[in-house]
């Protein structure tokens, strides 16, 4: 609650708060105050804690409001020549009134300037066919230009990952491991604004795309809900979540999630049979918010997540092509006897920890800032089946198997401040420091040079490096249609050599009409490879069958690029919203990353040079209140040349395709992609929602002979479908929801990528088939 203040210079000042109608924080909404006659006389925005501080120009009655999307809140009637004791609190609802469409036929279009971005709600989340169920992969594909890659790695606007998460404001450092988004489960979600491009100073480190988590808190009176979600390929997903309150300035909200499943990593066969594909994960979420006053927000956070991979294997391999492999390794081990192929043993553990704590202070209503420390451990354990695997080998020179050991642990500090100077500048400032510690312990199993013995290769290596960051970033309005966002970083890491950059950004917004926005921006990025995916073990593979065939061992370089971007906006009518952008990227020390072997887990590598480029677009129709869809369509390429980094982890000859004068097309490369989302609500408790998923397919090469990523892996197209309907129960407030969802309704069978053919993508991860999946939610 807030109360009016003591009057100040140019008027009363009132502090307060803007809330959802659940009695949740609402951080960013646009606060409002309007003059007798209705126009807006003073504007501010919620900080994170969903807090306001706003003065009256001066005497006379006023009324106060704040709107977000398409919710607002009803107006209070202040004075400004007395001091009010009534608490202000602005809760926002649906916008109802029959009075905006006469004002404005089209609804008020919502963007950054300079931006593309892309809000994901709750409920957007609900209605995708399994609920909050999904994976976050899964959410992100609903968005242009987002290309699933497997192994849960997602690829926007060509960029190979390079995402960034936020959770509240805060970047989450990388993980050793990709599947480590799990973490990070969309059933914890409030909404996720996703910034595709266009990025402001203060967003830095990973460029594609940010994915900034509002995730769920305590609400007075608490909520809670318990579910069991299962079905095809033996799931199983338990999951308990609950918010409250203590006291009056203490908000809580736990959750917990155990899944268990066969398709825990894509195999590479097609169909319901599945070899050695189990998995385990369990998830815990757990945020306490501490109101101390109206200036002093605390928020404390802690992610926990441990995972256990079986690695899918292919059945009907030929044993032991060379002839030369199984009796050497029974002359080490005497009555070794392979065993069929599929039941080669290989496994993954993953354990990740994440704890942040942060402080948001209002000084005044014109300076606040947030003050956020964090830590990280994670760990990922891969255990090969060395025998076996050497028996399988499809040529003996070549012919190796690897443990892996990775671990790191990351720590820093964060401090983002903003100054609201005049209604024409908001400038923002901060700085970031973190320092990482990895080791990478690897062991390796293969053949003397002579094929006259099985030699093992140990290595054990540690590195620790230490990024900064600092920014500043004028956001100047000069007239009501124009919008300058002006803005330098300067980012430094300390890795395996010492790096820097200073990058300027520079957007500009022009607002056509309430109807038509168009945007323009230039942009330096400075992206430094994820430490602990570095591959820095320094092994002696001389004389043995894992030496690679190209030794040159250089050191991974930063990337650095020039990006640019021209987008718009528009309101078609008053039920329908486009959005459109096209974007080239020009890259020095292009990055990329790829799976070596079966193990998830990835090695960065560089190119000399590169680019992107695309073109993409969604579009949203809300009919009516009971039926409402998205679609995303776009258009993309990414192109390597030269080869920087990374020569002992590939084939001389993708060596030589890399350096030829036309360079190579980048692996996780989709020229198309499209998806859409329609959903509708029947009479209120029913839902039907269909989702189309299309990939025109990741690069590939028809043949052995062909050129690297020449071609591509067949198109497919997936539909899923759900339906839920919500029971009310005799309780105050509780219901139960029943659903029952289709993932890939018509059994389409399908490679999400191929192994052969292309770069860093030795083995092939094929689609789920048609599955059956039921849940039941009991919420109170």
């Amino acid at each position: 609650m807030a109360f009016a203040q003591e009057p100040g210079a140019g008027g009363q000042s009132f502090t307060g708060t803007v809330q959802y109608q659940d009695q949740r924080r609402v951080g960013q909404a646009t606060v409002q105050v309007r003059d007798q006659e209705g126009q807006v006389v003073a504007e501010t925005a919620s900080n994170d804690a969903g807090e306001f501080h706003i003065t009256l120009p001066g005497d006379g009655t006023f009324s106060i409001s704040a709107v977000q999307g398409n919710l607002k809140s009803e107006y209070v009637i202040v004075k400004g020549d007395a001091v009010q004791a009534t608490p202000v609190i602005l809760t926002l609802a649906p916008k109802t009134e029959l009075a905006i469409e006469v004002v404005s036929p089209l609804p008020p279009l919502q963007y950054r300037a300079s931006s593309s971005t892309y809000g994901v709600s709750r409920k957007d989340v609900e209605l995708l066919p399994r609920g909050n169920n999904v994976n976050l992969e899964d959410v992100l594909v609903t968005i242009p230009s987002a290309v699933y890659g497997a192994l849960r790695q997602v690829h926007i606007r060509q960029d190979h990952a390079n995402l960034q998460f936020r959770i509240d404001g805060v970047p989450i450092p990388d993980t050793v491991s990709s599947t480590f988004t799990d973490v990070i489960t969309p059933r914890a979600w409030e909404r996720a604004d996703i910034l595709l491009g266009g990025l402001p100073a203060e967003y830095g480190n990973r460029t594609a795309a940010v994915i900034d988590i509002t995730t769920k808190s305590g609400t007075r009176p608490g909520f809670g809900s318990a579910q069991i979600f299962g079905g095809s390929n033996q799931t199983i997903n338990p999951s308990f979540e609950y918010g409250g309150t203590i006291g009056e300035k203490f908000r809580y909200y736990i959750l917990n999630s155990y899944t268990t499943t066969n398709r825990g990593i894509e195999p590479p066969t097609l169909g319901h049979s599945i070899f050695h594909g189990q998995s385990e994960r369990n998830q815990t979420f757990i945020r306490g918010d501490y109101q101390h006053d109206n200036h002093n927000n605390f928020t404390w956070l802690f992610l926990n997540s441990v995972a256990k991979y079986q690695i899918p294997t292919q059945p009907g391999q030929e044993l032991d092509p060379s002839g030369q492999a199984v009796p050497l390794l029974q002359s080490v081990r005497p009555g070794f006897s392979p065993v069929a192929s599929q039941a080669i043993d290989e496994n993954q553990k993953e354990n990740n920890q994440y704890a942040h704590m942060v402080w948001r202070h209002d000084i005044n209503s014109s300076n606040f800032f947030m003050l956020a420390g964090y830590f990280r451990h994670t760990r990922a354990t891969f255990r090969t089946d060395p025998f076996n695997v050497l028996a399988y080998s499809p040529e003996i020179e070549g012919a190796q198997a690897a443990d892996q050991d990775r671990m790191a642990y990351s720590g820093g500090v964060r401090l983002d401040y903003t100054y609201v100077h005049s209604k024409e500048h908001l400038i923002k400032t901060g700085f970031q420091f973190d320092r990482t510690q990895a080791v990478n312990k690897t062991r390796i199993t293969a053949f003397d040079e002579a094929l006259a013995n099985v030699v093992n290769i140990n290595s054990d290596n540690r590195l620790i490096g230490y990024r900064q960051e600092f920014w500043v970033q004028d956001q100047w309005t000069p007239h009501e249609q124009w919008t300058f966002n002006l803005g330098v970083r300067g980012d430094a890491v300390q890795y395996q050599t010492s790096e820097g950059q200073v990058s300027p950004r520079i957007g500009v917004t022009y607002r056509y009409n309430k109807a038509n926005v168009f945007h323009a921006y230039y942009g330096r990025m400075f992206t430094p490879p994820n430490l602990e995916a570095i591959s820095f073990a320094k092994l002696n593979t001389a004389g043995t069958t894992a030496q690679p065939e190209n030794t040159t061992n250089n050191t991974v370089r930063a990337e650095r690029a020039h990006y640019f971007e021209v987008g718009s906006y528009h309101a078609l009518t008053n039920w329908a919203w486009l959005e459109l952008a096209a974007y080239y990227k020009l890259s020095r020390y292009l990055s990329d990353a790829g799976q070596f072997g079966t193990t998830p887990l990835l090695n960065f590598f560089a190119f000399e040079r590169g680019w992107q480029r695309g073109i993409d677009g969604a579009l949203k129709v809300q009919v009516m209140n009971d039926v409402i869809a998205r679609l995303n369509l776009a258009w993309g390429q990414c192109k390597g040349y030269g080869l920087q980094s990374g020569h002992f982890l590939l084939e001389q000859k993708e060596i030589d395709d890399i350096s030829s004068r036309g360079g190579v097309f980048c692996d996780h490369m989709q020229t198309l992609t499209s998806s859409a989302v329609v959903s509708y609500r029947l009479q209120e408790r029913t839902t039907f929602t269909g989702q189309m998923l299309f990939a025109s397919g990741l690069r590939t090469a028809v043949d052995e002979e062909a050129k690297t990523n020449s071609s591509h892996s067949p198109s497919y197209t997936i539909y899923n479908a759900s339906i839920t309907h919500v029971f009310p129960l005799p309780w105050d407030g509780q219901k139960l929801l029943l659903g029952f969802d289709i993932v890939n309704l018509l059994d389409q069978k399908y490679f999400i990528n191929q192994g052969e053919g292309s770069i860093g993508l030795g083995v092939s991860h094929a689609g789920m088939p048609r599955s059956f999946f039921f849940r039941a939610q009991w919420v109170f």
